[in-house]
């Protein structure tokens, strides 16, 4: 049985005034209105710090429950009270990596998992070492092609021939741990769900880089769970070394689009979800992933990712990367650049300004409505409401538009002052929230490279692709 869990987010709380009722959002600032039957509900996750439901018996209390999830008033997780073990095909694409190979054979070998219900599949991508004698050791299932052909063909050629009625793929230089099926696949038994991405984190340790990527790889999609169900807008994705497909959805799809080297995950995401099915992720499921752990090698594949932007957004025009502008906040946060940008205390001051009228509308309508918020606590929400903004919208333009804004320094050495402030604060508050084991400037220097080297690869792709719609925005309407 499918168990859906509803969490208040940090920062929310209910309130009961006079005969009316109020659902209060610190972090951003807001306030909505709900009925008896639902403050009692939210009173209860108050109580006990949850609340849940099962799916296919309360679908409208669910779906009520789930659009505070979208306004930010609730998280949502879920979770699995009876396990079932479909049948899986493990398919694993390799070339000239025999003792990596070797490890995540033998990891396999230990998979919590009925074994009358798995078989795993390896497929030789074309080696010229001894990665086809290591395979023969094993009990799997070996399909060699001559040539190297490339990991997507691999998988697919794979996925022809396998047997199961779920699809698990990862890559060679990976380790799965050995509940890595056990708690992913029965999420399956809900009919719309397609795909299920689990946990990926780092086999290595050691480095300061390694630690980097403990916290900030790209294949690790963090410690919360999300589903994407029907939005088109939405991104969201799961990396192909810790994916899970109903082969029905995979073929469905079209399976993997051999002419990508890269991004092929999130356009097999992506085309899946189009189809009607739901994407879920998961914060277990673990797979250990050995990441590239000397520098040129880790930039040079954070430059390869980059340039998928541009063929991804080409074939998916519809996808935009999401923004949403409220007025105060973008106010007060452009104030704030202009001021570093120009050195005009005056811009400082209207920024303040901006803030202070902010907390005022928002004192009136908290006044209007009776709800006891004392004004130290209303003001530092304000606060913290337009920190968070600056920081969401600084992690944006270091993100995508640093390539860009670096040049004009020497055009314009003014906005060094800002360029700097944009990367040490959004990199400072990525390191409070990630807390990696590493100091704040190892970080800041691994961050800077990080975001030069993705950007470089993403600038190159749209030249490369003469498609330039990877760099414009979609703003976002208000939920």
């Amino acid at each position: 049985m499918l168990r859906v869990n509803y969490q208040l987010r940090r920062g929310v709380d209910v309130f009961r005034q006079g005969k009316d009722f109020y659902l209060l959002s610190e972090i951003p600032l807001g306030v909505i209105k709900v009925n008896e039957p639902l403050y009692h509900i939210l009173c209860g996750m108050k109580r006990v710090g949850s609340f849940a439901s099962f799916s296919g018996k309360d679908y409208k209390l669910n779906s009520l429950l789930d659009r505070l999830v979208m306004k930010g008033f609730l998280v949502r997780d879920e979770s699995i009270e009876v396990q079932t073990s479909p049948p899986i095909s493990i398919i694993i694409p390799v070339k000239n990596r025999p003792q990596d190979l070797r490890e995540c054979l033998a990891a396999l070998v230990l998979l919590d998992y009925p074994k009358d219900k798995v078989e795993i599949l390896v497929v030789d991508d074309g080696s010229t070492d001894s990665t086809g004698n290591v395979i023969q050791t094993f009990d799997v299932k070996a399909i060699r092609s001559p040539q190297s052909i490339g990991a997507s063909a691999c998988r697919n050629l794979a996925a022809s021939t396998a047997q199961g009625d779920l699809l698990a793929f990862t890559d060679s230089d990976c380790v799965p741990h050995p509940l890595w099926l056990r708690e992913l696949s029965p999420y399956f038994n809900d009919e719309r769900v397609g795909i299920v991405g689990g946990y990926v984190s780092n086999f290595y340790g050691r480095s300061a880089l390694d630690r980097y990527e403990e916290v900030k790889s790209s294949l690790n999609m963090g410690p919360l769970s999300f589903r994407v169900e029907e939005d088109p807008l939405s991104n969201a994705y799961v990396p192909s070394c810790n994916l899970i497909i109903r082969k029905k959805a995979f073929l469905e799809a079209g399976g993997f689009q051999e002419d990508l080297a890269v991004g092929e995950d999130v356009d097999l995401c992506w085309r899946t979800r189009e189809l009607g099915y739901h994407l879920l992720y998961l914060p277990q499921g673990k797979i250990e992933h050995k990441h590239r752990n000397d520098l040129p090698h880790m930039l040079m594949r954070r430059f390869d990712y980059g340039t998928s932007e541009a063929t991804l957004y080409k074939r998916h025009r519809d996808k935009r990367k999401r923004l949403h502008l409220p007025a105060a906040y973008s106010l007060s946060y452009a104030s704030f650049c202009l001021g570093v940008l120009l050195q005009d205390l005056t811009l400082f001051f209207f920024g303040v300004g901006v803030v202070l009228v902010d907390f005022c509308m928002k004192h009136l309508k908290i006044k209007r409505i009776g709800l006891g918020l004392k004004n130290s606590r209303l003001f530092l929400s304000v606060l913290r409401t337009h920190f968070s903004f600056a920081y969401h919208a600084s992690s944006y333009l270091v993100r995508y538009y640093l390539i860009f804004l670096i040049p004009l320094f020497f055009l314009y050495p003014r906005i060094g002052g800002l360029l700097l402030l944009l990367v040490v604060f959004s990199g400072s508050v990525d390191f409070s929230v990630k807390k990696p084991r590493m100091n704040l400037f190892s970080f800041l220097f691994f961050y800077t490279l990080d975001q030069i080297a993705y950007q470089t690869g993403a600038f190159w792709g749209c030249v490369v692709n003469k498609n330039f719609g990877s760099y414009i925005p979609g703003l976002l309407k208000k939920v």
